[in-house]
Order: structure tokens, then sequence, then C-alpha cells
């Protein structure tokens, strides 16, 4: 599996409207190609898994010809590929 990894600061003039955003960008992701699963913070942080390399550069490829990583009010401090090397997760406790 491989990770797109995102990092930003963004300017308080722009968090809350950001932050407002954050259910829409997790939300449409599930039909990307290769998705796994993904996790998004309130405050600039952001981790993609993929099943493949080849869909994790795709989708790193395509934020950046869109000009997505950085909009206006946001800094990019780290927009990466990187292989995972191991997962774990708690036991289902319902």
């Amino acid at each position: 599996m491989w990770a797109v990894i995102g990092v930003w600061e963004i300017d308080p003039s722009v968090i809350d409207d950001l932050r407002a955003q954050v259910p829409l960008m997790a939300s449409s992701k599930v039909g990307t190609p290769g998705f796994v699963h993904g996790t998004w913070t309130l405050d600039g942080h952001m981790i993609q898994v993929y099943a493949d390399e080849e869909n994790a550069r795709r989708y790193h490829g395509a934020m950046l010809a869109q000009g997505a990583v950085e909009p206006q009010g946001v800094r990019c401090v780290v927009w990466d590929v990187a292989e995972v090397g191991a997962e774990s997760s708690a036991p289902d406790r319902t």
C-alpha cells in the first residue's frame, strides 16, 4: 500500500471555511481509484492510503496539476507519496 501525505499551514482568516469542507473532502475520495482509507484533521493534516503506488501517484499528481494543493490562504508544507510499512487498528468496541 502507498500513502499520499499532506500538511498545510492555514491562514486564520480561512480556517473555518476549510474546516467546514473536511467532511466533503473525506467522502469525495471514496470512489477514487485505489483509495483504501484516509484521515483528515481540522488543522491541516491528511493521509490517504491507496492500494498501490500507481493510484497514489496518480492522485498526488492530479492534485498538483489542478493547483488544489495550495488554495488561497493555505501554504503546503508537505505533499508527498510514501510506501506504507505497517498499519494497526483497535478492535471494534461496539
